[in-house]
């Protein structure tokens, strides 16, 4: 059987992608906090079996290599390798990269900075700034460590961004002097202080690379996935915090904040900037909305069965020839017994690109000839929905 599928493109946000949408069910508050509290000094902590209070991040204090040493230790348990890059006798950044699935080396960068202020003699718990970015970055390393995305995920936590970024300047001056590919940044500086209970929070971007396409993405997983938070577009963006590194350097990136403009914490580089002040709902949506942003941009990886089979689909095959297309993919479907089916086809948010078309497969093989032009370049998802529930999937790309 042979058909001509998706004639045309249409943009309709018709269901949510399963996989970012299990990612979101997955992001634990309690976990967030459990972190913040420990890295803020609100309670001690188990760094190599030896118990400190992490009272100061400055990077002056000792406090700042305790804290760098907690969070290696945090991602060590969490099953990763984390990797120190040193700037300068006290500057270290602390990397950790997820593999994607090896057919492109285009990172996606989820980050904070967790170094604080203020600095002397003073104590430098700094809860918001930015340990709630970085408690949430730990969260998304926990959520995502599983899932399969195209793209590596790099989870980076900058020092001395209080010092003119420093940490995320000298990260981003080494991609951009090695030709790195960077398909997007979201650096997430101060999430958890809503004081009017508003819920407004900002993005900050510009027309640099593709920091705009960056913030739409934001938007439409804000939308798409019902995540409670009144966001406003800054363009052009603040240049005060470390997505304002890559903008240096060429690279597409976002800024996730707190309504610091009109809402700012009155804590701010202070000694009382402790986790007392959070608003903790208001602080897991837009964890929520970074780590599923970061995800989207990275792009899930589609397995022959998808997340949503309701039983077993042995001896269910759904290829794609040829992959990567420029236009044209013909379905090859393997089926033992006759049924009907739908076939749609996915973005990456999990949008239906146009009408899904219901199909009659007969046993053995299939093939249904589809078309992607006029389709923008990117991963794509062919779906074939059987009966009782039951998904195949099959990743496709869409070549320039």
């Amino acid at each position: 059987m042979l058909l001509a599928a998706f004639i045309g493109y249409a943009g309709g946000a018709h269901a949510q992608h399963p996989v970012i949408q299990s990612v979101l069910d997955e992001v634990r508050i309690d976990s967030m906090m459990h972190w913040v509290n420990e890295l803020s000094g609100e309670v001690p902590v188990l760094i190599g079996g030896t118990g400190h209070t992490l009272l100061s991040r400055h990077k002056n204090n000792a406090g700042n290599d305790l804290a760098q040493a907690w969070l290696m230790q945090k991602f060590v348990e969490l099953g990763y390798t984390p990797v120190v890059q040193s700037f300068s006798t006290t500057g270290k950044n602390i990397l950790v990269t997820k593999p994607g699935d090896g057919s492109t080396e285009e990172v996606v960068i989820i980050c904070a900075h967790y170094d604080a202020m203020p600095g002397g003699n003073l104590d430098a718990p700094a809860a918001d700034d930015d340990g709630s970015g970085v408690c949430a970055v730990l969260e998304a390393a926990r959520v995502l460590r599983d899932v399969p995305f195209v793209h590596p995920i790099i989870f980076a936590l900058w020092d001395e961004e209080e010092q003119g970024k420093i940490g995320s300047i000298f990260y981003a001056g080494g991609m951009a002097a090695n030709d790195a590919l960077i398909r997007g940044v979201i650096n997430m500086d101060a999430i958890a202080y809503d004081g009017n209970g508003d819920r407004k929070a900002r993005v900050h971007t510009r027309p640099v690379a593709n920091s705009l396409e960056i913030a739409d993405t934001v938007f439409a997983v804000l939308d798409h996935y019902g995540i409670d938070i009144d966001l406003i577009m800054t363009n052009p963006g603040a240049t005060y915090s470390d997505h304002a590194s890559f903008w240096t350097e060429g690279y597409g990136a976002v800024l996730i904040i707190e309504e610091f403009t009109s809402d700012g914490n009155p804590q701010y580089h202070t000694p009382s900037d402790r986790v007392q002040y959070f608003d903790v709902p208001y602080y897991e949506k837009l964890a929520r909305l970074s780590i599923a942003s970061a995800a989207t941009l990275a792009e899930p990886v589609w397995t022959e069965t998808s997340i949503r089979d309701d039983g077993s689909l042995s001896g269910f095959t759904l290829l794609a020839f040829p992959n990567p297309t420029a236009g044209e993919a013909t379905l090859f479907i393997d089926l033992p017994m006759g049924t009907r089916a739908q076939l749609a086809v996915l973005d990456a948010l999990g949008r239906a690109m146009g009408a899904a078309q219901a199909i009659a497969l007969p046993m053995g093989r299939s093939s249904i000839r589809l078309s992607l032009e006029g389709f923008p370049p990117g991963g794509y998802t062919a779906q074939v929905m059987l009966d009782q529930g039951r998904t195949l999937s099959s990743r496709i790309i869409r070549l320039p």
